[in-house]
């Protein structure tokens, strides 16, 4: 994945990236992000996968007996009842800030894996941090693109996430920068098995004024993916239209300016 972000940010369709600094591959990554200068790298946040840098008893409520950090759904339903501590957030984010800045990277931003820092608790500890570090952060915005009505399960977590995301702007607008829209190929409901240009104008002429973040998943192979993650075949076909180099253009047709959050 770290080659194909790296591809696809040459022909001009990628501009911002995040980045696990908990996994494998993130010494492979940096070494790729600092020969590419010009490329936005933020703190991917995550507290769902793989082991904390923080030692396991010091994060109790984030991880399983084994020391490894629960489920998404785990840990989103232990928020929601109030069983994770902020405090181990807190130290968390520290620790995987930190980890980035010695690894020799600024992040520009901050967003989490999973879209977990949408939930009230972990969004305070974010936007604190940012706000203290004047770093911006990612706001998962929904989007509703022209003609597209989802399944109604997926109605129904888009309106939980619109409930939470109401709630955390009210709270933190004004004190940190973050982006007005949020978008992807997974908002046009089944995802094509050709993605074409058409799909990405959908996409684009949904966007809200303002900073729209477009994100992607690029993959060279879907294999690669294999056991992290279950859209490994859609990585694959974003790769391929991205490499097509007919997004920029689109972009600058429908009269948007390329930038990473670093730039904001």
């Amino acid at each position: 994945m770290n080659d194909a972000i790296i591809d696809t940010f040459e022909k001009g369709g990628v501009t911002s990236t995040t980045l696990m600094v908990n996994v494998a591959a993130t010494e492979d990554a940096v070494a790729k992000a600092k020969r590419s200068p010009g490329l936005g790298v933020g703190l991917h946040f995550n507290i769902t996968f793989g082991r904390p840098l923080s030692s396991p008893d010091s994060v109790a409520t984030l991880v399983d007996e084994a020391g490894h950090f629960h489920s998404r759904g785990t840990l989103a339903r232990n928020m929601l009842l109030g069983r994770v501590s902020k405090a181990e957030l807190e130290r968390e984010l520290s620790a995987q800030f930190e980890q980035m800045r010695q690894l020799g990277m600024s992040p520009t931003h901050i967003d989490s894996h999973q879209h977990l820092h949408a939930f009230p608790l972990c969004f305070d500890v974010v936007a604190a941090f940012g706000v203290a570090q004047r770093v911006p952060i990612r706001m998962p915005w929904v989007l509703r693109p022209k003609g597209v009505r989802p399944p109604v399960a997926k109605r129904l977590k888009h309106s939980a996430l619109n409930l939470m995301l109401a709630r955390n702007s009210r709270r933190w607008n004004g004190l940190l920068d973050w982006n007005t829209g949020l978008g992807s190929i997974f908002d046009l409901g089944n995802v094509p098995q050709q993605l074409e240009i058409a799909h990405y104008r959908l996409l684009l002429e949904a966007a809200p004024t303002g900073i729209f973040e477009l994100m992607v998943h690029p993959a060279r192979v879907a294999a690669e993916l294999g056991g992290l993650t279950r859209i490994g075949d859609i990585s694959e076909r974003e790769w391929r239209f991205l490499m097509s180099e007919r997004l920029p253009a689109l972009m600058k047709e429908l009269g948007f300016t390329s930038m990473h959050y670093g730039e904001l």
